[in-house]
This record gives structure tokens, sequence and C-alpha cells, in this order.
């Protein structure tokens, strides 16, 4: 902002060019002039002064404003001026003919002013042209930190919405283990009574009616069955929320696997490989509970592949974490990402007559253990489920 001084001052300036311009229409319009100048007078081409004069006025006005310190176009511009004022005064108005000395001198000036403005025109325009690329190349960085907060703002939403839907899963575990803690000792007591009272009475029939038809027969094994997959379902509701302490032992892997094999009821149409080397360590665990988890695996496994298949054992040892992994793999029909998650959770099945809680058994005794389970699985190519274990050093 000028001020009101630099207001009054700049309408001087306006006045006083208003003023000259309309004195030189004046004279040259009215004063008979010779043709080309005044060879008696001390200034031959007196009327040189007026443009010399508007030279002066702009030459003050332009050094009054002050940017030609910081602008290259009125640096060069004030240049410009000077040298066409130098022109004017001190060549053309002594020029006593056409195409005399000073009259070229002052024409040679007259096209270096034009040159200085032209220059720094060039300069203003390249300046510019930096400016806008620098602007640009500003803009570019700026949108590209801004992508980037955007996405490490989505990872951490991401990260957090993670986080909540595992606490949520957490406190759903919570709660439903909390369900059957509340019902599992009155019903799993109250009903291994009764079951303990409805085998032993299909035993002593099976005995006595060992001549009966194959009818009554097949009716009692399938009353056996139902007895037995009621005390397995109990046995698992009470070992979801009671994990009893282990009592760890020295325990030969070969040896625990071959037994637990021996006691699964594997049908013909499945084939079972075991892959356990002679010189593997052995593993300081709870000898009952983890038959229990291997016999869960490897039931699971049969169960994957009704059409029969191979189930693959093997055991493998690290030496340096000093553990023993023993890896389950079937080649069913595997198992889909989403519900991978859910596989330990309670309650959680994708069988017909399960409840949910034959993994969750694997899992905290395995835990208990000091071991560590995990599954890799994909639809159509089979589950692995991987039991990590403490070896004996």
């Amino acid at each position: 902002m000028l001020g009101e001084a630099g207001r009054v001052s700049e309408r001087w300036v306006y006045a006083i060019v208003a003023s000259l311009a309309l004195t030189c229409f004046i004279f040259f319009a009215l004063v008979p002039l010779p043709p080309a100048y005044y060879p008696k007078l001390f200034f031959p081409r007196p009327q040189e002064f007026i443009p010399a004069g508007f030279f002066l006025l702009a030459l003050i006005g332009y050094l009054h404003k002050g940017r030609w310190k910081s602008d290259a176009f009125e640096h060069w511009l004030i240049l410009s001026i000077i040298v066409g004022f130098m022109g004017q005064v001190m060549f053309m108005s002594f020029s006593g003919s056409l195409y005399d000395g000073m009259f070229d001198t002052a024409h040679l000036l007259k096209k270096l002013s034009y040159i200085c403005a032209l220059i720094g025109l060039l300069i203003s325009m390249y300046q510019l042209f930096l400016g806008a690329i620098v602007d640009l190349n500003e803009r570019k960085q700026a949108g590209e930190e801004i992508r980037k907060l955007n996405e490490e703002l989505e990872i951490k939403v991401q990260e957090r919405t993670r986080q909540l839907l595992e606490a949520q899963d957490e406190l759903v575990r919570k709660e439903k283990l909390a369900l059957l803690g509340q019902i599992a000792d009155t019903v799993g007591h109250e009903l291994r009574n009764p079951l303990g009272v409805m085998n032993n009475a299909v035993y002593f029939l099976q005995t006595a009616l060992s001549d009966a038809d194959e009818t009554t027969k097949e009716y009692l094994g399938i009353i056996r069955d139902e007895i037995a997959d009621a005390e397995r379902i109990v046995s698992d509701l009470l070992d979801a929320v009671r994990t009893k302490p282990p009592h760890p032992e020295m325990v030969n892997v070969a040896e625990l696997l071959q037994q637990t094999v021996r006691k699964c009821n594997v049908p013909p149409s499945v084939t079972i490989h075991l892959d356990i080397p002679e010189t593997i360590q052995a593993i300081r665990v709870d000898r009952v509970q983890m038959r229990q988890v291997f016999w869960s695996l490897i039931t699971n496994g049969v169960e994957a592949m009704p059409a029969g298949g191979v189930l693959e054992i093997r055991a493998d040892e690290d030496p340096t974490a000093k553990t023993v992994t023993v890896s389950i793999k079937d080649n069913g029909s595997g198992i889909a990402p989403e519900q991978q998650a859910r596989l330990f959770q309670p309650m959680f099945t994708t069988k017909a007559r399960r409840i949910g809680l034959g993994l969750v058994v694997v899992k905290n005794l395995t835990q208990a253990n000091g071991g560590r389970v995990a599954v890799d699985s994909a639809p159509g190519k089979g589950s692995t489920f991987s039991v990590t274990l403490p070896g004996s050093s």
C-alpha cells in the first residue's frame, strides 16, 4: 500500500506527465519548425528534451518504487531507461544533421536500451518459468506426501480394525468359555454316570446275545458308537474349560505316535505314512495329554478324506530352537481362509454332529505342555496341522 502521501506523489507524477504531453502536442502542432533542426541554438534538437523528460520521470518513478533491487525485469528496465535518457540528452540533442556521429551514437544507445529491456523481459520470463516448474514440483511432492500419509493412515486403520476384531473375537471366546464353565461341571458329571451305565449294558447285551441275528448286532453297535460319541463330547467339554496341569516326562516321539495311530479308527481307504527319524530327540510332555492331541488331529485328518487318501505324519527337529515339530497332513478338501482364523475358537465347527471343542482342547493341551499348534490349508489342497513341542534338552 502506498499510503496517502504515496498517492499524492503518484498523482503529481501523472499531472506532470500529462502536462508535458500536452505541451509537446501544442509545441509540434502550432509552432512552425525547420524541417530538421535549429542550427543557431546551443541544442540543435531541443525537442529531444521532451522524451528525455519522460525517461527521467519513468526513472524517478521506478527508483521510488524500490522493486528494482529484487525484480530482475525492473532492474534491467531501469538500466534501459538510463541508456535511453543518455541517448536523448547527451547525443540526440547535440546532433546537428541527420546521420552525423551524434545521431548514430544516439540511435545505437536506443538500440542498446531496447536490448536491455528485452534482456529484462527474457530473464523475467525465465524466472516465471522456473517458478512454475518449482511450484509444479512442490505440488507434486506435496501430493506424494499426501498419498503416503493416506497410505499410512489406511494401514493404521486396517491394523486398528484388525486389533478390534481380534479383541472382539477374544471377548466372544472368553464369554463362550465362561458359559461352558458354568455348565461343564454339572452337565459333564451328570451325563458321564448314565453313559457309563449304558455302555456297560450294551457290552452285556453284546456278550449275552452273541448268537443274535445281524440286525440286533447292528443296532447294538450303533448304540455303542453313539455312547462313545457322547462320552467324547463330554470329555471335550470338560477339557475345553478345565485343562488339568500336565505331568511332563521324557517321551519317545515315534513310540507316542505309533501308539496313538493304533488307537485311532482308520478305515481301509486311508493309508497312514509315518516319517519319524530314529535319531530324533525325545520330548518332555505329558504323555496322556499329547496322545489326546495327536488322536484328535489324526481323527480329523481321516474324517477330512471320506473317499480315502493318504495321511502323512512327519516329525522334524530344530536343534537351534531345541524343539520337535510333528506335522499331520491330509489330502482332503482343505479349509477356507475365512474359517482358518476361527478353527481354535469354542463352538466353531464345520462338521455335522460336532460342538466345536476338539481343536480348542488341542490348543489348550498343547499350550499347557509349552508348545504351539498351527494350521496351513488351502481349499482343494488338504490341510497340515503342526504341533511344536519343547525337546528333551
